[in-house]
């Protein structure tokens, strides 16, 4: 085996394990979705969120407004692929809030706006940006684990859980950047 071959090797595996570590975050994130009793629901074609469901989705929606000013802030600070990884996340926490907001419009309820300002500390540098991010991202996956087992069973709790399941894979992608284990426990719980 040449040290090409063996390279490619390590690099495939590598990239399986950090694969394999994604598939677990995201299959608890699914268990978690399905908790909630052992009766069957109907679950409607479009996701609506209970009425109840509200103040549950706002606390989701300010999380991720949190999130997207970090990013907002940070990626200028950033370069690379740490940047591009970075504008990807953005992106994607800005369809959670806006799949959040739609639930709570449909729920009959008023989705919280943006603050004017988040307290993000001073980081100057691209170590310290994804320290703030991987800290930002931790604190969203606290967030819907917490808020997952209380929503009403249906669509929606299978919606946030799917926003769970990414914000995992943001924090194994950040923790590889910080140079840290992508997937140091086999479950997802916001204090890694």
């Amino acid at each position: 085996m040449t040290s090409d071959e063996s390279l490619h090797d390590h690099r495939s595996r590598r990239a399986l394990l950090r694969g394999a570590g994604v598939t677990v975050a995201a299959g608890a994130a699914l268990g978690l979705t399905a908790c909630g009793g052992t009766r069957h629901h109907h679950v409607p074609a479009d996701p609506v969120a209970a009425r109840a469901d509200v103040a549950l989705l706002n606390a989701a929606i300010d999380a991720e407004y949190h999130a997207i000013a970090a990013y907002t802030a940070g990626i200028p600070i950033l370069g690379g692929r740490q940047r591009d990884a970075a504008k990807q996340f953005l992106n994607q926490d800005l369809t959670h809030a806006t799949e959040l907001i739609s639930l709570i419009k449909k729920a009959g309820g008023a989705a919280h706006d943006r603050s004017p300002s988040y307290d993000l500390g001073h980081p100057q540098t691209p170590a310290e940006v994804l320290a703030l991010l991987h800290g930002v991202e931790r604190s969203l996956i606290r967030t819907y684990l917490q808020m997952i087992p209380r929503l009403q069973p249906g669509v929606t709790r299978s919606v946030v859980g799917s926003m769970l399941a990414n914000e995992a894979e943001h924090v194994s992608m950040l923790r590889a950047h910080l140079g840290l284990a992508p997937v140091p426990a086999a479950f997802v719980s916001g204090n890694e």
